[in-house]
């Protein structure tokens, strides 16, 4: 796995949007597992003392661009570790980019506009923590061909799916000044057609692409943002129906290279569905009132270290943790990704466990040095915690927290995150 160091990657992408590319790519991190991947067949150890070796879980970017060039949405792929199916992660194209130093806020999608596919993967890169496989902006008719052959699928539209056409006059018109003929270069007209009205309807599999590129000028994203989970939710459902059961010897090993055969992998399995929690930046953050929206950075790492944690960049001075929660509660999960990364523990590897939650947390550490730094403020965060030795290790983990009652309990006395404890930054 490649990544790019958080900074770095931030003067690169200012370098491209002013037209010059002036940083390298650098190798960071290691290779983590995925959600519920530590019993995967696709694991295995070269012997008993070995770590655990976590099977890939691969990422992709599909963005979908209008006929006049605009990112109309923004979309990660992750590839299950089986192969085929995975998560679709939905997120808007006006989430507010990472940016080196002060400024008023930006929209990832424009990045597109001003420098091309290559400023906004690492936009979007940066904004996930992850190293993608691939990134492809697809028009309507590359959509189609991602989508041919897909079941018709079920979704719903809170309000009328709504697309402004510019259209122009006809014919030209012409006026005339002091006796000379002058041509007045005719002006797109803006025209609005509704093209699905609002609630639940069946679409083929041809229509999939018009309810991600379809745009009403002025429109808010959040309010687009609906229909466009409804549509993933539609296919995972409509694909889950009429799947038949794989042969693990008929499936791919190879990463797929380009986006169209990533999403057929995934459509070709068990799916499920993210949209990322956004909220709209306002103030001064904000002068001008655009329409880019703040990501959950807690839900986003929750997210990626379920999923997708083999493509995830950390810090190079964080140190991983794995965490398991036997509470099956994302308020629970983001909750500990939250509090551990008060303390300097970057959460790289997130299982769901079905066991019963202990007493207290367990701290699992593979070496002394950590429960030195981190027994003296862990406490004032998660709540009584009970150190052991980690028992078996996993590539590229330094510790690993099993969530206890303790902590349920502990969080809801204590909301508030003390102020004392030292958040990492980023080098």
């Amino acid at each position: 796995m490649t990544a790019i160091p958080s900074k770095q990657r931030k003067m690169l992408i200012g370098a491209l949007l002013s037209g010059v590319l002036a940083a390298a790519l650098l190798p960071i991190g290691a290779v983590f597992g995925a959600r519920a991947l530590l019993t995967s067949s696709s694991g295995s150890n070269v012997d008993d003392d070995s770590a655990l070796k976590i099977p890939s879980t691969p990422a992709a970017m599909l963005a979908t661009v209008n006929d006049v060039g605009h990112v109309t949405s923004l979309t990660t792929f992750v590839l299950d570790p089986g192969g085929v199916g995975g998560t679709i992660i939905s997120l808007p194209v006006g989430s507010r980019a990472e940016q080196a130093g002060e400024g008023p806020a930006r929209r990832i999608g424009d990045s597109f506009v001003l420098a091309g596919l290559e400023a906004l993967t690492l936009e979007v890169e940066g904004l996930l923590d992850v190293s993608l496989s691939t990134a492809e902006a697809l028009n309507v008719q590359q959509l189609g061909e991602a989508f041919a052959g897909l079941p018709d699928a079920e979704v719903s539209f809170d309000v009328p799916l709504i697309n402004t056409s510019l259209e122009m006059p006809d014919p030209a018109s012409t006026t005339t000044a002091r006796g000379t003929a002058t041509t007045v270069e005719p002006q797109p007209i803006a025209r609005d057609n509704e093209v699905f009205p609002a609630g639940a309807r069946s679409l083929a599999a041809s229509e999939f692409p018009i309810v991600l590129l379809a745009q009403r000028l002025n429109e808010p994203e959040s309010a687009r943002l609906p229909r466009i989970k409804s549509l993933w939710e539609g296919i995972a459902r409509a694909t889950l129906a009429t799947q038949t059961e794989s042969d693990p010897a008929n499936v791919p090993t190879e990463v797929p290279t380009s986006i169209v055969e990533f999403m057929k992998r995934v459509f070709a399995g068990r799916i499920q569905v993210w949209q990322m929690s956004h909220a709209l930046v306002e103030g001064d953050a904000n002068p001008s009132n655009s329409d880019v929206y703040a990501l959950d950075p807690f839900e986003v790492r929750m997210i990626m270290a379920s999923v997708a944690p083999s493509s995830l960049s950390l810090p190079a001075e964080a140190i991983p943790v794995q965490l398991d929660s036997p509470f099956n509660d994302a308020n629970v999960t983001r909750a500990a990704v939250e509090r551990l990364s008060s303390v300097g523990l970057s959460v790289a590897l997130i299982r769901e466990t079905a066991e019963t939650p202990e007493k207290n947390t367990v701290f699992y550490y593979s070496d002394q040095v950590i429960v030195d730094v981190a027994e003296r403020q862990l406490e004032t965060v998660i709540g009584m915690v009970n150190f052991q030795q980690l028992r078996q290790s996993v590539e590229g983990i330094g510790a690993h927290v099993v969530l206890g009652e303790s902590f349920r309990e502990f969080v809801t006395a204590n909301p508030v995150i003390p102020t004392t404890t030292i958040v990492q930054g980023e080098q």
